[in-house]
């Protein structure tokens, strides 16, 4: 038999421990190495649960629930292999220690490896941050060093909580480069900032759809962005608006 390539989830219910219904019931989707998945959604409806379930954090719900990468699911792994296969970012790291940046980059990586390190501080405009207490980096320096770390893993599945929380313009658009440059790892990433999302994802997954039994939809990112799904999503009026040149907003009504 074939071996699949890509990940691949199955009939995964979204849950959150205070709910006893699931947020999302059913999930599938399946993306390729270079697909990135954008996932949008209201406050509490399930992405930072969806991707700590992928990540394998929390456990799989839903009758036959599975998460896959290449074939092998990724709950019946070891950490160890685990840990090679997927890097997960959260939306707020938490650090409990004093420690240079330089150093938390090689503590995240495999094996330490300085010169990897310093290039994906130097991809995310880290690096000047290297000599610095992670305890006293501004909530946007850290959420690029979050990045960093985990770029410096080398995984081919990428979970990025808010990859753009906390960041000014710039900061925004240099993010969104470098997601659009890693053609050979899949990404899954939230966001909250519909048009930045749209500018980087290949592949939508909708949650919290007002009226729908199954509450989500997934759809390419050519397709994906439909005033009526943002209604859906969000639960107020939305707008679109074209340029001379043919690019595309969405604003919230």
């Amino acid at each position: 038999m074939k071996t699949q390539t890509g990940l691949h989830v199955q009939a995964l219910d979204i849950v959150a421990a205070s709910r006893c219904a699931p947020l999302a019931h059913a999930v599938d989707f399946s993306l390729r190495p270079g697909d990135r998945l954008g996932v949008i959604g209201r406050n509490g409806a399930g992405k930072s649960t969806l991707l700590r379930q992928i990540a394998g954090l929390l456990p799989l719900a839903g009758m036959g629930a599975c998460v896959a990468l290449d074939g092998q699911p990724l709950h019946a792994l070891q950490a160890e292999r685990l840990a090679r296969l997927r890097a997960f970012m959260p939306a707020q790291p938490r650090d409990r220690f004093s420690l240079p940046v330089a150093a938390l980059l090689e503590l995240s990586q495999p094996r330490p490896d300085t010169m990897a390190a310093r290039d994906v501080l130097q991809r995310v405009d880290a690096w000047e941050l290297r000599d610095r207490d992670v305890l006293a980096l501004s909530a946007g320096e850290r959420q690029r060093v979050a990045l960093a770390q985990a770029l410096a893993q080398d995984c081919p599945l990428l979970l990025l909580d808010e990859p753009v929380a906390f960041q000014d313009p710039g900061h925004q658009a240099l993010v969104g480069a470098v997601l659009r440059q890693l053609n050979d790892r899949i990404v899954v990433f939230c966001g909250h900032d519909v048009n930045w999302v749209a500018q980087q994802a290949t592949h939508v997954l909708g949650l919290g759809l007002h009226g729908q039994e199954q509450a989500w939809f997934f759809a390419p990112g050519d397709t994906a962005w439909q005033v009526q799904r943002l209604q859906q999503v969000y639960g107020c009026g939305w707008s679109q608006l074209h340029d001379a040149h043919g690019h595309r907003a969405w604003f919230a009504a």
